[in-house]
């Protein structure tokens, strides 16, 4: 950042101004609030540059995983080559680490909306429990509705004062000094501009070659990719010249099947034992009496015609069961009838699950960057859950954690993509949910506060 060329405009020249005139009170903890693009990240690194402050230490609450790496980062900043348990609370650490090395510190912290309560919590009172003379300046960067959260979450502590600016839209002298810095005509810029954000990430394509492109544009690079291409056309002309072409399938006509010709002499059986042949018309006794083979008894009774004469009817056909297969039959359909007679009344409705909610666990499969709605935190997880079964809040999460060594529950709704998707539907919430003042939350804050 101290390399370039940074263009101080004069709203954001006034904000600077106050920004250092607060770095030199006893004022703790301030919040630099405004969207993507509105020049926060520079103006908290001229402050680094012009504060004065003997240590700074300008952290990304994105990189700080646990409770343990922030206090780790923030103290190897703060204090170089000093032995510390990053398991030890920050103001125990930071009282022991002062005598060695006293004066008033500075912290900047990019990404403010990643912090999780407890970092919060420990940053405000590490402000309360040391002297005013030595009190840290501290700054959090990120975005309005952020900072209203951290409002709610640190009004239990009137002694700390919390202070939020808010990066002001560029004035038409503003606009006009950014486009002529830029090279733009004032005819190019959008609409929309209103932040530095707005104009720089529309002008920077046409302002600069990509990096892959001035790499294309070496001579040795366009030699080597025009061998590569020719390599390939030529192993691909080689592979169609030696493919042989596909063989027809055969298939075979379909033919309607002949009837097998009838034998030319009369089928004749041979008793075992002898040989002289026996007619199919005169049986052996001893076949006869043999045993049959068992067969299953068949699904549907066996029906079977027969010409009865009668005096009456005689050329009429007559329907006969066998009695044998009916009773069997009988005796199976009685036996599955009584079966399901002695299932319980109630077997249907038990074996139905019972609708569950939405597991806690799925959140670490949301993506960190999208957005939930935090609409309140109670020791009652009960309490919580029929909060949202009243109002039929779908998804909604109700998770655990800590916060000063005691047990919290948290109630989240819904899952957007952006953080103003998540204050838009705020609106369309209940009156009884909106006056609890929900605020939009990063699930990969909720993750880390999830996480044991």
């Amino acid at each position: 950042m101290a390399a370039e060329t940074v263009l101080i405009l004069s709203s954001q020249q006034q904000l600077l101004e106050r920004l250092l005139h607060l770095s030199r009170l006893e004022q703790g903890l301030v919040l630099l609030s405004g969207p993507p693009g509105a020049g926060k990240r520079t103006l908290a690194g001229l402050l680094v540059q012009q504060a004065g402050l003997p240590a700074a230490a300008t952290l990304d609450a994105r990189q700080l995983t646990s409770q343990a790496a922030f206090r780790d980062a923030l103290l190897s900043d703060w204090f170089s080559d000093a032995i510390f348990d990053p398991d030890d609370h920050l103001l125990e650490s930071v009282t022991r680490l002062l005598p060695a090395a006293p004066g008033r510190r500075l912290l900047v912290v990019e990404n403010g909306q990643w912090l999780t309560d407890p970092q919060l919590q420990e940053l405000a009172e590490l402000c309360l429990g040391l002297p005013e003379a030595q009190r840290p300046f501290v700054l959090l960067l990120g975005s309005p509705a952020w900072a209203g959260g951290v409002r709610s979450l640190l009004r239990n502590q009137p002694d700390l004062p919390v202070l939020e600016l808010e990066v002001p839209e560029l004035s038409e002298e503003d606009k006009r000094q950014l486009c002529t810095h830029l090279g733009v005509t004032a005819s190019d810029q959008p609409a929309t501009l209103r932040y530095p954000g707005d104009l720089v990430a529309t002008s920077e394509p046409s302002m600069r070659t990509p990096t892959y492109r001035q790499w294309l544009e070496q001579k040795p690079v366009k030699i080597l990719l025009t061998g590569l291409i020719l390599l390939g056309l030529l192993l691909l002309v080689s592979l169609l010249l030696d493919r042989e072409p596909p063989q027809p399938e055969v298939a075979q006509p379909f033919q309607a099947e002949s009837l097998p010709e009838a034998p030319a002499q009369p089928l004749t059986l041979t008793p075992e034992g002898s040989g002289a042949p026996l007619s199919a018309a005169e049986p052996s006794a001893e076949r006869l009496a043999g045993e049959w083979p068992a067969q299953p008894l068949p699904e549907e009774p066996r029906v079977t015609t027969q010409v009865v004469e009668s005096p009456d009817d005689s050329s009429k056909e007559r329907v006969v069961i066998e009695d044998e297969v009916v009773s069997q039959l009988l005796q199976r359909k009685s036996g599955e009838a009584l079966a399901a007679a002695r299932v319980p009344a109630d077997a249907t409705s038990a074996a139905q699950p019972a609708p569950a909610a939405t597991p806690a666990s799925s959140l670490s499969q949301k993506p960190a960057g999208h957005y939930t709605l935090q609409l309140m935190a109670s020791k009652d997880r009960q309490a919580l859950q029929q909060l949202a079964s009243r109002h039929t809040l779908q998804p909604a999460w109700v998770y655990a954690r800590q916060l000063n060594g005691q047990p919290w529950f948290v109630l989240i709704f819904g899952d957007f993509a952006s953080a103003e998707q998540a204050r838009r539907a705020i609106d369309l919430l209940p009156a009884e949910l909106r006056a609890a003042k929900p605020w939009p939350k990063p699930f990969g804050q909720v993750q880390k506060e999830a996480s044991p």
